[in-house]
C-alpha cells in the first residue's frame, strides 16, 4: 500500500528557479533517480497574471518505487503538472483550470 502526496504551491518573485533546479538536480543525481529540466529562468513581467505561456519551468524526478514528483511551474509562477497542462492548458472551463494546479504523487 503506497501513500499519496497531494501537493500545490507557486513561486515567488524574488526567489532563484536556478538554484532550485540545481539543489533538486544534485539530490537526484546523488541517489541516481531520473530526472528532467525544463527551462531554468522564467521570462520577465509574467508573474501576478492569470495568463501563461504553456512552456514549463522547473524540473521533475522520479524516485524507486514512485511517481514522478514535479516541481515544475507555469511562466506566472503557479505550479503545474507538465501532464495536466497537455490536457486541461487549454481549457475555458474553469473549473478545468484548477486541474492544472493540483499535483499529487504515489509512493
Amino acid at each position: 500500500m503506497g501513500l499519496s502526496i497531494n501537493y500545490s504551491g507557486s513561486f515567488k518573485k524574488e526567489s532563484s528557479l536556478e538554484a532550485m533546479i540545481e539543489e533538486v538536480k544534485d539530490i537526484a543525481e546523488i541517489y541516481e533517480w531520473k530526472y528532467t529540466i525544463h527551462n531554468t529562468r522564467f521570462p520577465k513581467n509574467a508573474f501576478g497574471k492569470a495568463e501563461y505561456d504553456g512552456e514549463l519551468y522547473g524540473i521533475y524526478f522520479t524516485p524507486p518505487n514512485s511517481e514522478t514528483i514535479s516541481l515544475t511551474f507555469l511562466s506566472n509562477g503557479k505550479m503545474c503538472c507538465g501532464a495536466r497542462l497537455e490536457f486541461f492548458g487549454n481549457s475555458d472551463n474553469e473549473n478545468d483550470k484548477l486541474y492544472l494546479y493540483m499535483l499529487c504523487s504515489k509512493t
